[in-house]
């Protein structure tokens, strides 16, 4: 079951020890900080890692912008409008620059895609992230309002374990793959079928 944002926050406030909230209309100043602090670290913790469910691909636009010939690029490409972070362009190149967290200046012209971060629909968020994310908000608001400093100390000590676990989860979504060929595990005997080997 998808949570939503009042729910996150409810969690969150919950563990430092104020009662569960049913909305964020009306709430009192810890409440208003978790709402707050929510809206900060999403972001911000989507883009320090490459969680693959906030990863996507989508084509860019190529402006019509005429650059001065002392610039070292040639064209301009439009970064997507929910773009939070760059990993990679297809076709893959290094030669490029991002400017203004909203256009890329590159050498190339063409079909261009990137693979990049963006915050999904809170909805679409998964249970070990979400689980993860609001030790997050926990111990971001513990900070300020534990009532001794060893309270944020556990908080964080879990919130750590729990980053641990949902990174760990995540990675499952993108199986490794082997860059070298080793062709004594490529030639054993997989689902039964003949080795090379007699």
């Amino acid at each position: 079951m998808a949570l939503t944002k009042v729910q996150i926050i409810s969690n969150a406030i919950s563990i430092l020890g104020h009662k569960p909230i049913s909305t964020l209309d009306e709430g009192d100043s810890l409440i208003v900080a978790a709402e707050q602090a929510f809206n900060m670290l999403l972001p911000s913790v989507l883009c320090q890692s490459n969680w693959r469910f906030a990863v996507q691909i989508q084509q860019l636009s190529q402006t019509v912008e005429t650059l001065p010939s002392a610039i070292r690029w040639q064209y301009v490409y439009l970064l997507p409008a929910d773009f939070l972070k760059n990993i990679r362009l297809y076709p893959q190149t290094y030669e490029y620059e991002i400017y203004e967290n909203r256009k890329i200046y590159t050498n190339f012209s063409g079909e261009a895609y990137m693979e990049y971060v963006f915050q999904p629909d809170i909805s679409l968020l998964p249970p070990y992230f979400v689980n993860y994310f609001v030790f997050e908000v926990a111990a971001y608001l513990a900070l300020s309002n534990a009532q001794k400093p060893e309270y944020f100390n556990v908080i964080d000590s879990k919130r750590r374990l729990l980053q641990g676990m949902a990174a760990a989860a995540d990675a499952q979504n993108r199986p490794e793959s082997s860059q070298v060929d080793f062709p004594v595990l490529s030639n054993r005997n997989i689902a039964g079928m003949t080795s090379n080997f007699s």
